[in-house]
């Protein structure tokens, strides 16, 4: 199956993954997120009129991805608050794919920054930072 139908297979293996992973933060769009801070960041996007996606399915080169959110298409926002640099390399090889089809950002806490250094500094928002970012649902520098 994964081989022949690849999407389909993602999209099964996603929906049972979700019903293990302990979705347990609903946001204000009504849909279920992994963390608190994912909830943080989609109650933003809410708050201020941006449409997203969460979590859907990307495929690019044959590698499937859910990235966190997916605005107008062509902007994916990953966020992530863990404490460790190890996090910021697979980040960063995911972020090599996900950039030959989108613009993509990196959502953290000011305070983690030590630890995403290896993220392009163009690529990284401050949580705290979100409004500045932002006008009319589209990431401003």
């Amino acid at each position: 199956m994964k081989e022949e139908f690849p999407e389909k297979y993602y999209n099964l293996q996603y929906s049972r993954f979700k019903k293990i992973a302990g979705y347990k933060y609903k946001t204000k769009n009504g849909e279920k997120v992994r963390n608190f801070f994912e909830k943080k960041v989609a109650d933003f996007l809410f708050d201020s009129g941006i449409s997203y996606e969460y979590e859907p399915l990307v495929n690019i080169d044959k590698k499937y991805f859910f990235p966190d959110f997916l605005i107008n298409g062509n902007i994916i926002l990953e966020c992530t608050e863990w404490k460790g640099h190890d996090k910021a390399v697979k980040l960063n090889k995911k972020i090599n794919y996900l950039k030959k089809r989108f613009s993509v950002f990196v959502i953290i806490p000011r305070s983690l920054s030590i630890y995403y250094q290896k993220i392009e500094k163009s690529k990284l928002i401050y949580y705290e930072e979100l409004t500045l970012k932002f006008k009319n649902g589209i990431i401003v520098n």
